[in-house]
């Protein structure tokens, strides 16, 4: 190649890159790129190929053509904007299928060339991201044989205006990533709001519309203190920018806050807020932050504060009223135990006939008073053991006790009551008991509070059993009757003080509902459970199980 040709080839390629790198565009360089290769190529005509937008697997013509005299080529040109040229077919399909430049050197001669022309033709892919993305073609006026050094230059021109589909690629990209971000960010339902370093509002999406009040427009490019910062934080706010500028110290950064924010109706609301910095080498430092509106939290937060206030007062009060309560039941309790025993004592003196012979009739009448002072004593009792229980001295004296002992005294402090009803109370034990750790009278207690519920629920002339058995370590006793059963729907506050089921309401039975509850509590005193099984008109079986030695906990 001679040296004068060689230089210009070279400046070729020195103007192409220079193109290239100015260019932002592949149409706007293709022009020039053209117009320069033809002024040193001697070549009278150029052409721009491009995807089509519909198929990109398909080139079609531009209106980027060089023609050194205008309207040589029409026909050519007329017949290039006709065609389509997908991957492989003509010059152009084949250059963007290989990538590689090619050459014919007389188009007339060459059956896949049908455009009608008679000189040399050359196509020169553009090459970006991978993929060709463009397509040169030069045309002569006579046939001209390949030049391999030619070819080359091309070739090198080619991968230079490759350069601007990169940046076209990455620029597009950029633009793609920024609107995505910018279709995130609307679709947050947090606020996000983005500052610069000099202070002023670059980012503002859809949910800050709404939580300060501003549209996008009206914020962007506002001062960002003067917006949404109250003024009593605005100094502060200052000075820490311009100390985490200087210094990089940081107290805010990095970290979720609550605070107060301004709206643009001039007053403050609470905002929890997460705010970090991101430094960009060409713009310096954007602070970006998610604000989250928590005005609806904070009332609520308020609400439930100031009912636990007034539940907790009112929970005070209760058990104010509870202990002034008990204080009173015990208080009076212990009243009426004291005439109530002399009366006793003085009903005891008058049905022996120590103070004078007695009618029958006066026996009749000594016998109701008696066992009302019975049931007034037993009522005083149970009162005064739920107090010791809910003030939480209810102690049992537990001890070596013969069991068979403890059911005979249930038994026999029960039998009279289930005789004047006309009952069967029969005392069963399989095989020997022997002794258990209990408090023999609470033991006593419990078992005749559940003989007389068997008494007072099943109908005149019943049967009511007391049995017992030894389980291994446990000893197993049972309370069944014939009676009328629980219904299913009160067995769960069957064991609640002062629980009285509809029948015992109807029937006006008596008793205050403590009995069973204070049966439980002395079962468990004793480490046992206790456990109930009935059906509607056919009886209840009340199953105590407790263990024969004391407990370790106990």
């Amino acid at each position: 190649m001679p040296k004068d040709r060689e230089l210009v080839l070279v400046s070729l390629l020195h103007e192409a890159t220079r193109i290239a790198n100015e260019a932002d565009d592949i149409l706007d360089a293709g022009r020039p790129v053209i117009n320069a290769v033809c002024a040193a190529t001697g070549w009278p005509a150029g052409h721009l190929c491009v995807p089509d937008e519909r198929d990109r697997r398909v080139f079609v013509s531009t209106d980027v053509w060089h023609e050194e005299v205008p309207g040589e080529f029409a026909e050519l040109r007329e017949a290039s904007e006709e065609m389509r040229f997908p991957l492989g077919a003509g010059i152009v399909g084949r250059a963007a299928k290989t990538g590689r430049p090619l050459w014919i050197a007389d188009a007339a001669r060459d059956r896949t060339f049908v455009r009608g022309h008679a000189g040399a033709v050359i196509a020169l892919p553009v090459l970006g991201g991978g993929v060709v993305a463009a397509v040169l073609e030069f045309f002569t006026r006579e046939p001209a044989e390949p030049d391999p050094g030619l070819l080359e230059i091309m070739a090198d021109v080619g991968i230079q205006l490759g350069r601007v589909i990169d940046r076209m690629v990455a620029r597009q990209a950029l633009l793609f990533g920024s609107r995505r971000l910018e279709r995130i960010l609307d679709s947050c339902v947090e606020a996000f709001v983005s500052m610069d370093e000099g202070g002023m509002i670059t980012a503002w999406n859809a949910a800050a519309e709404k939580v300060f009040g501003l549209s996008k427009e009206e914020a962007i490019g506002r001062r960002l203190s003067d917006t949404i910062i109250p003024p009593r934080y605005r100094e502060s706010h200052h000075l820490a920018v311009g100390r985490f500028l200087t210094t990089g110290e940081k107290h805010v950064l990095d970290n979720r806050i609550e605070i107060s924010a301004w709206h643009s109706n001039g007053y403050e609301f609470p905002i929890e807020l997460a705010v970090w910095a991101v430094r960009d080498p060409m713009t310096g430092w954007t602070f970006n932050a998610f604000v989250h509106d928590i005005t609806d939290r904070k009332r609520t937060e308020d609400a439930l504060r100031h009912a636990y206030e007034h539940e907790r007062e009112a929970v005070s009060r209760l058990r104010e009223l509870d202990v002034a309560k008990s204080d009173f039941v015990t208080t009076v309790s212990h009243e009426f135990r004291t005439p109530l025993t002399n009366v006793i004592g003085h009903l005891e003196v008058l049905t022996s006939g120590d103070a004078g012979p007695l009618t029958p009739a006066q026996i009749r009448m000594l016998g109701v008073i008696g066992r009302n002072c019975d049931r007034l004593h037993a009522l005083i009792e149970d009162m005064l053991t739920i107090s010791k229980v809910e003030a939480g001295v209810f102690d049992l004296e537990l001890r070596e006790t013969d069991l068979h002992e403890v059911l005979s005294a249930a038994c026999a402090a029960v039998e009279p009551r289930a005789k004047r009803r006309g009952h069967r109370l029969v005392l069963s034990a399989q095989g020997p008991l022997g002794t258990v750790e209990a408090d023999p009278e609470q033991l006593r207690r419990a078992l005749s509070n559940l003989l007389v519920n068997g008494v007072n629920f099943t109908p005149d002339g019943g049967l009511i059993e007391l049995g017992a058995r030894v389980d291994g370590e446990h000893v197993e006793i049972k309370v069944r009757d014939n009676g009328v059963g629980i219904d299913p729907d009160e067995r769960p506050r069957l064991f609640t003080r002062f629980f009285r089921g509809a029948f015992a309401v109807r029937e006006a039975v008596q008793g205050a509902g403590l009995g069973l509850a204070i049966t439980k509590t002395i079962v468990e005193g004793h480490g046992g459970e206790i456990a109930v099984e009935s059906l509607a008109g056919h009886g209840t079986t009340f199953t105590i199980r407790i263990p024969r030695e004391r407990p370790l906990w106990l």
